[in-house]
């Protein structure tokens, strides 16, 4: 390890920590992004209509600098082909993920882990229907449960029939084909590598590109020894990291342009929802599980190092602070060794839009019983073992 940390310093980021800097970095602005691709490269009709195109992009309400550069990279792209664009367009058409959430992005919640809570739940549906395939058995009306998985599956399934490489097949055998069932999955597989390296180009092309003019005030003293960052941006490293000797651990991976989509390491998927006894024998669905591709993609996992410290010199103070993490049981693991800690102060920013406005507080602490447990919370957040406080963030000054 580079840095010795002990009584030092560890900072944990989520997404909400790009969301306070003004980056649009929810899903929903990267839906739109592919969106706007979609609109003005996959239509041939309006493929030469500059005034069309320049209307799609300009009147987007997004951060004006990737509004810029996306119409410029259109409008040079019969002159001067632009790899990444051309790379983005490749990803995007024909894309079942992307299709299906354009489709439904209005029904969703606003959080990548809405988005991932939807994934999981396609695939707990796609996993249902294959089993039943598999034994050849067929689904009575009776069977309440499967009857709703087939039904997501067929809605899953029919926003693709016009997709290339799939219009050909008859999707309806599927059903009762396992072989066919399989080429879908594969399909499915192969498309969220797709969407995840998309999002990676969205990510380091355009988000890291966005000039942040002022520094968040919660975080600009905190001065951390070590980052624990959930985001794919770099963003406190460009903004507050750059003259201070800082360790960063990129968990979910770190976005690069110079990647490609089988080089890609950023981790989106789904935590794991099979009992104990399967886990190790039903693998089909395997790549799309966060713990597949941690390994797979070989993600960064320095915080274990940091824990390993912590836990070695416990008469240490240590102090973490959690800025924009959502404290969802999907990150358990992570969240429960570094605030389990007798040595560790955890401070918890959470997000307000008043002086008196405590919801996502309320979210926090439910999201947090189910990470460390009720007892173990009271205990922490009372008395002489306290070691957890929750802190408002500091509003913005009225203009």
């Amino acid at each position: 390890m580079d840095i010795e940390i002990k009584g030092k310093k560890i900072l944990l980021i989520g997404n909400g920590f790009d969301l306070a800097h003004g980056l649009p970095t929810s899903y929903s602005f990267f839906l739109d992004f592919c969106d706007k691709i979609k609109e003005t490269l996959l239509f041939p009709e309006f493929s030469n209509d500059d005034e069309w195109k320049k209307d799609i992009i300009l009147n987007w309400d997004i951060d004006n600098s990737i509004k810029s550069k996306l119409y410029e990279w259109d409008k040079n792209t019969n002159n001067n082909l632009n790899k990444l664009f051309i790379e983005i367009y490749d990803n995007i058409k024909d894309n079942i993920w992307i299709n299906y959430f354009l489709n439904i992005r209005y029904t969703l919640g606003k959080n990548w882990i809405d988005f991932e809570s939807e994934i999981s739940n396609i695939i707990q549906a796609f996993e249902c229907i294959r089993d039943n395939i598999e034994r050849r058995e067929r689904i009575q009306q009776g069977e309440g449960s499967k009857v709703i998985k087939l039904e997501v599956v067929k809605g899953f399934v029919n926003i693709s029939t016009e997709i290339e490489g799939l219009k050909e097949l008859d999707l309806e055998d599927m059903y009762t084909n396992l072989k066919l069932f399989d080429v879908y999955i594969k399909k499915m597989t192969v498309d969220l590598d797709k969407l995840i390296r998309a999002l990676e180009i969205y990510i380091s092309e355009f988000i890291n590109k966005i000039e942040v003019l002022q520094k968040n005030d919660d975080i600009k003293d905190i001065n951390p020894d070590c980052v624990l960052s959930f985001n794919y941006s770099n963003t406190y490293e460009r903004i507050y990291g750059q003259s201070n000797k800082v360790e960063y651990d990129y968990i979910h991976g770190k976005a690069d342009k110079t990647n490609n989509v089988n080089t890609c390491n950023l981790v989106l998927g789904i935590d794991e929802y099979l009992e104990e006894c399967d886990r190790d024998n039903k693998l089909e669905f395997l790549p799309f599980k966060k713990f597949y591709q941690r390994i797979f993609k070989s993600t960064d996992s320095s915080y274990m190092e940091w824990v390993d410290e912590i836990r070695q010199n416990s008469n240490y103070p240590y102090e973490l602070y959690i800025f924009g993490h959502s404290l969802d049981k999907t990150d358990k693991d992570v969240l429960e060794l570094l605030i389990c800690n007798d040595n560790v102060q955890t401070k918890i920013y959470y997000h307000r839009k008043s002086n008196d406005d405590k919801k996502e507080l309320g979210k926090l602490i439910r999201n947090l019983v189910r990470v460390i447990g009720s007892k173990e919370l009271i205990r922490r957040t009372g008395g002489s073992h306290k070691t957890i406080e929750f802190i408002p963030q500091t509003l913005p000054e009225a203009d």
